[in-house]
């Protein structure tokens, strides 16, 4: 019997909370870290993810099967419920991990933090067993002593697992165009694991026994109502009763309560405009433009924006052709507060290799402080030609989505659409004011460019 079983058991069994505890601390650091990379970083949406996916071990801990592999069960927990709180947050349909990269040119192997939106996209092809190996060894940091003991095998047995589970994973890596050798795969799955606050997993434990209890009907529920029965506490029973019932009552007529909807604030750039809708940027193409998107409020996918031309950047190989645009636009008045920002944009010239950095939107706050967030080819934007055979079919980003297709003459006879694409950065600081922000190329070989943002308050 693992360690696991036995504490899920007395759980169960006894509704015993440092049970319920020591499986918290033993799984969180899999369980948050697995939120992170899903939530492009967001510590708080990935605190709330992690918080969610122990609540739910807490209500259907006693309707696990007796065998359940618990650390199999919490990543894939933490990867349903990171993808819907990504939904939620950006009020967004869900998207499905797109098939990463095809073969492509022979780069050398990217940063780190270019392989993170990748990693769980490789983690789901992999065969449960081989998954869970991966799991344990590289996501929970167990021995491979501790590795057999939770899968039922020997030491060796184990090792032979997690070394054959991680070539699986550097094979499907390796054929999305990732080339990673099998030692510095093995490095960046260590690193991957977050640093975690000693305190965080214990009060997330105690949360979710909280939120377990006051969710209306649940198992959780029914298991402390026995556990009080048995104490002989007959009263406090029939009291909490009444309070459940009339709970359950409540969350049974009154399901969905009223929801705000958000409010948008669309920021004017027409100061920074360096071209219209009808421009076209590369003079070798004639009716190379974006005139099909159309001028004036275009809602777009639900989210408004005010679109009256392009804020197009330098890039390197447009600075090379002698093309003449400004490396950035800086000091966008904003002068409101709000939780998410809508950039929709798209970059043109050429394509870096995924994961390379091509611009960046640094948010200017009222009191000072300033927010940088990175716009990488390939995750969080494309080219703005949507070319059939093109290596990387959508941004692998899960803030990012396709907000707008449309065609233009060029485009057409090359046998290519056009695309502009809503990427969603989550503010770090809601209430403190944004005076401004900076839209700043990093002069990659791509020339980033904008039509419109929008602050969701």
């Amino acid at each position: 019997m693992t360690e696991d079983t036995i504490q899920l058991r007395q759980f169960v069994e006894n509704g015993t909370e440092e049970a319920f505890g020591h499986l918290v601390s033993r799984h969180f650091n899999l369980v948050y870290g697995t939120a992170l990379r899903l939530t492009n970083g967001d510590a708080s949406l990935a605190q709330d993810v992690a918080q969610t996916v122990f609540t739910d071990l807490a209500r259907k801990a006693r309707f696990l099967p007796n065998d359940v592999r618990l650390a199999g069960w919490l990543y894939q927990a933490a990867r349903f419920s990171a993808a819907k709180a990504v939904r939620t947050e950006q009020r967004r349909r869900a998207r499905e991990e797109a098939f990463l990269m095809k073969e492509s040119l022979s780069e050398p192997p990217p940063e780190w933090e270019h392989l993170h939106p990748l990693l769980d996209a490789a983690m789901a092809r992999l065969s449960a067993k081989d998954r869970e190996a991966v799991l344990l060894h590289y996501f929970e940091q167990m021995n491979f002593r501790a590795v057999g003991a939770s899968l039922g095998l020997s030491d060796d047995a184990a090792q032979k697992r997690v070394s054959r589970a991680l070539a699986k994973l550097r094979a499907v890596l390796v054929r999305s165009g990732v080339p990673i050798s099998a030692s510095s795969l093995s490095g960046f799955l260590i690193a991957t694991v977050p640093p975690v606050s000693a305190g965080l997993a214990s009060s997330v434990a105690k949360s979710s026994l909280a939120k377990a209890a006051a969710m209306g009907p649940s198992s959780w529920a029914k298991m402390f109502a026995e556990n009080l029965l048995r104490a002989k506490a007959k009263a406090a029973v029939a009291g909490f009763l009444v309070l459940l019932f009339g709970a359950g009552v409540t969350w049974l007529l009154f399901p969905n309560p009223p929801v705000k909807h958000s409010s948008f604030v669309t920021i004017d750039l027409s100061a920074y405009y360096n071209g219209g809708l009808d421009k076209s940027w590369t003079p070798v193409y004639g009716n190379n433009d974006l005139a099909a998107l159309g001028e004036g409020r275009q809602v777009l996918k639900g989210i408004p924006f005010e679109i009256h031309g392009v804020v197009q950047l330098q890039g390197a190989e447009w600075k090379k052709r002698g093309y003449n645009y400004p490396e950035t636009a800086e000091g966008i008045k904003v002068g409101t507060t709000g939780r998410r920002i809508h950039l929709l944009h798209a970059t043109s010239a050429t394509a870096d290799p995924p994961g390379t950095p091509v611009a960046a939107l640094i948010l200017h706050y009222s009191d000072g402080d300033q927010t940088r967030f990175d716009i990488r080819q390939g995750v969080e934007v494309l080219d703005w030609w949507d070319w059939p055979r093109a290596p990387i079919t959508k941004p692998v980003g899960s803030n990012t989505f396709v907000a707008w297709t449309g065609d233009n003459p060029a485009a057409e006879h090359q046998g290519a659409r056009i695309w502009l694409f809503d990427t969603v950065f989550i503010n770090p600081y809601p209430d403190k004011e944004i005076q401004s922000f900076d839209y700043t190329s990093a002069m990659a070989g791509s020339a980033p460019f904008m039509v419109g943002l929008t602050i969701e308050r």
